[in-house]
């Protein structure tokens, strides 16, 4: 708009530092006490609502929407050449910033109390609070610099690449941001600095000698895989401490057993599933023959919900790559189906162990590293996936040809998923049918998953999320349980990727996007990643209610089921929907324990408190 830059300037550092400031006091520290999973999503979720905002002010300030390629500033005007390129001025104070905000953020951290008392909260938060640390204080002071920092990085960024009108906040400059801080294994500022110089260095070098960008993107993983793999494994006990706020994950309790074969409580479960099913069956109708499309998606993504409930809910490993699982499952059974014609179901068999192999090599890692490392490895396998193995020029035996679609299938040689049927006067489209198909796969998943974790093996995954230690006493191999964990999750995710290929019709570019892994975790986590329903209730909230009639077209409806959605469920239930559903469940088994006179410890810890204010007399023991 033709205002002076350096007046410009202010606003940058300024607001970037009051927003970070703000985001601190308003929703990091409601979630101080939650797991680092909840708070990333919350996160992300205030993401999703920023970028809106800055959507929008894009078209406020000009007053219309357009894109603005050109961004000036007063150092455009200074050339030099190097060979045959020419450099201006925006690059060198890209560097100059870059290299000073480096030194001077490594002098405060080391040299000033200040810093010190922000060193000393990261390493332990408790222990700093107990030693008159203020961390509350400490926390605003280090959000404002992370605000301040990453908004001086897109306004310098900006006069070398343009404004681009969809936004800079996105999953591939989060890649290099978090490839570069994780090579300094999130405290060298020096490594990080220079990580973060020959990221970019390779991916110019590899945009220059291959003419694509998305083989830049792909390297990414080699390269967080080498440099992780490379460093000396650090053990101590603030870092076990920093990875078990990871790790712990609200888990569901199930019914308590003296009130699980009471009649009132059966017939409750037979009834609340009965309700249930008929009205997954009833979905079609509900939403309208012409959006049953989104109704089978948000089944598939239930689906691979379930297989991250699995890895991260039990298991404790974080993943921001399960749909690119999905992909490789998809780009199998598109494969088998349209190539070589065959069966459905032995093509989605295939496409499970095509999802369990890939699924162990990206969990050999994290038989060394855990928490964000792990989930930044995920992160870039699931850009090498839709960058370099989803691509037909790369890898064309395995995908579908460019004109062949994969269609629904004929089960048995009978049931046709493709042409409507009749049943009791109403007429079945194919969508329809297919929808079925994969609500049984949905039923199927969510009857293995519930057999997994009954049985010793689920034991064994809470173990090696609680406590590996303890599980290695007892004489089972971490190792050995974390690859099988991955193989398991790993083929839930391709069997529906798989199952989304006849949907899709073929497996396109852009079909499995980071962007949907970070959704699908996100989906899971207000859903409830402890529980088997959090998947469920997640993709009905950010998929399903959408598309309700008389709500698809509402502006606030959208916004309440992306960013703002997911904060105020996760500012009211932390440990998600399934919580809330949870807690309605034991407030009425608090009233059936009440009416039968049956006191149940894990719903009612105070009884005898509440009867006996004085205490157990005679010696007696307080229920």
């Amino acid at each position: 708009q033709g205002v002076n830059y350096w007046l410009v300037l202010p606003i940058v550092v300024f607001g970037g530092a009051l927003l970070g400031a703000a985001t601190e006091v308003t929703l990091v520290r409601r979630f101080k006490d939650a797991s680092r999973l909840v708070l990333t999503v919350a996160t992300i979720g205030l993401g999703f609502l920023l970028l809106v905002l800055e959507f929008y002010v894009k078209v406020w300030l000009p007053g219309e929407t357009r894109l603005i390629a050109e961004f000036p500033t007063p150092f455009a005007g200074f050339t030099f050449d190097v060979g045959i390129t020419r450099f201006f001025g925006d690059h060198v104070a890209a560097i100059v910033v870059a290299a000073g905000a480096a030194v001077a953020l490594g002098a405060f951290l080391r040299r000033s109390n200040l810093g010190i008392a922000v060193r000393a909260s990261a390493e332990n938060r408790d222990l700093a609070s107990l030693l008159g640390i203020p961390v509350g204080r400490i926390g605003v002071v280090v959000w404002a610099l992370a605000g301040t920092l990453s908004a001086l990085a897109v306004f310098l960024r900006a006069p070398l690449v343009g404004l681009s009108l969809e936004g800079f906040v996105g999953p591939v400059f989060l890649l290099f941001g978090l490839t570069a801080a994780v090579i300094g294994r999130m405290e060298h500022l020096p490594t990080a600095l220079v990580a973060g110089m020959f990221l970019g260095m390779v991916d110019n070098a590899v945009v220059f000698a291959t003419k694509r960008n998305s083989l830049a993107l792909a390297i990414m993983l080699v390269v967080v895989l080498g440099a992780l793999l490379l460093q000396r494994r650090q053990t101590d006990r603030a870092r076990d401490a920093a990875l078990s706020t990871w790790q712990t994950v609200a888990t569901a309790r199930p019914i308590p057993p003296e009130l699980r074969q009471l009649p009132e409580v059966r017939a409750a479960r037979w009834l609340g599933g009965l309700v249930a099913l008929a009205l997954a069956v009833a979905v079609p109708w509900i939403v309208g023959s012409s959006r049953v499309t989104f109704a089978i998606l948000a089944v598939i993504f239930a689906i691979v919900g379930v297989s991250l409930v699995i890895l991260t809910g039990w298991a404790g490993q974080v993943s921001l790559g399960q749909f690119a699982l999905a992909g490789i499952g998809a780009a199998v059974a598109g494969g088998l189906i349209a190539n070589h014609d065959v069966d459905f179901f032995l093509a989605l068999t295939a496409a499970g162990l095509a999802g369990a192999g890939v699924a162990v090599l990206i969990g050999l890692p994290a038989l060394r590293i855990q928490g964000l490392f792990l989930a930044v490895t995920t992160l870039a396998f699931a850009f090498a996936v839709e960058n370099f193995v989803l691509r037909r020029d790369y890898f064309p035996w395995l995908l579908p040809g460019d004109f062949q679609l994969v269609r629904p299938p004929v089960l048995w040689g009978r049931v046709d998923m493709n042409t409507p049927s009749e049943l009791g006067g109403l007429t079945i489209t194919g969508a329809t049918k297919y929808y079925w198909l994969c609500l049984v796969f949905l039923a199927l998943t969510l009857a293995a998953a519930r057999a997994l974790r009954t049985y010793r093996s689920g034991r064994v995954l809470i173990g090696l999320r609680d406590n590996e230690p303890l599980l290695q006493a007892y004489g089972v191999n971490p190792a050995t349980s974390r690859l099988a964990v991955f193989a398991i999750s790993g083929f839930i995710a391709a069997v529906a990727g798989g199952l989304l290929v006849p949907q899709l019709g073929t497996v396109a570019q852009g079909a499995f996007k980071p962007e949907d892994s970070i959704q699908l975790f996100v989906m899971t986590v207000i859903g409830g990643i402890g529980s088997l329903a959090g998947p469920i209730l997640g993709a009905i909230l950010l998929e399903g209610i959408p598309q309700l009639p008389g709500l698809r077209d509402i502006d606030l409806v959208r916004i309440l089921t992306t960013g703002l959605g997911v904060l105020l469920v996760l500012l009211l239930l932390p440990g998600g929907l399934a919580q809330g559903l949870h807690r309605i469940r034991d407030q009425l088994l608090r009233r059936v324990a009440a009416r039968r006179g049956i006191v149940v410890p894990s719903l009612v810890a105070d009884v005898g408190d509440a009867d006996d204010t004085d205490g157990p007399a005679n010696g007696e023991v307080s229920p």
